[in-house]
């Protein structure tokens, strides 16, 4: 129940017990010992009421201190992994790199290679037609040493 309420209740409780003990044909001590009493039981209704807010009000201040503590942390965490990210990425950046400039050194060996043989194969095909020539002309008899 809220403050207001019990308080309203309490109020009702305390004009409802004077009536009857002003209409009562009791003593007067005995009235104002039940005043007294309805009272006493209304200001202990509201002092509990009083408590039981400075209650919510304390858990309300912890939760929002423990939402702030746990919106700091997301956001260092938050931060913590964009750094990393960003280390990653440059750290793909690298490899990449490297692994560009590898297949550029591994395409120019292989271009060496390949006009290396190209050049043998020019070579030995030469060599083999200029003997194919002097067998020829060994075999016609030919006097011109040329070829």
């Amino acid at each position: 129940m809220t403050f207001i309420k019990q308080l309203s209740i309490s109020l009702i409780i305390f004009a409802v017990m004077f009536c009857v003990t002003a209409c009562s044909d009791k003593e007067a001590e005995e009235a104002g010992k039940k005043v007294e009493e309805a009272v006493k039981d209304a200001g202990k209704m509201t002092q509990g009421a009083g408590d039981k807010v400075n209650e919510m009000k304390e858990n309300a201040g912890k939760a929002i201190d423990a939402a702030g503590e746990k919106v700091n942390e997301m956001k260092q965490d938050a931060g913590k992994a964009m750094e990393n990210a960003g280390e990653k990425v440059e750290e793909m950046k690298k490899d990449a790199s490297k692994a560009m400039e590898n297949a550029g050194e591994k395409v120019n060996a292989m271009k060496e290679s390949v006009s290396n043989k190209f050049g043998e194969m020019k070579k030995d095909a030469g060599n083999a037609i200029e003997d194919a020539c002097e067998k020829t002309k060994e075999g016609a008899a030919s006097k011109d040493d040329g070829c």
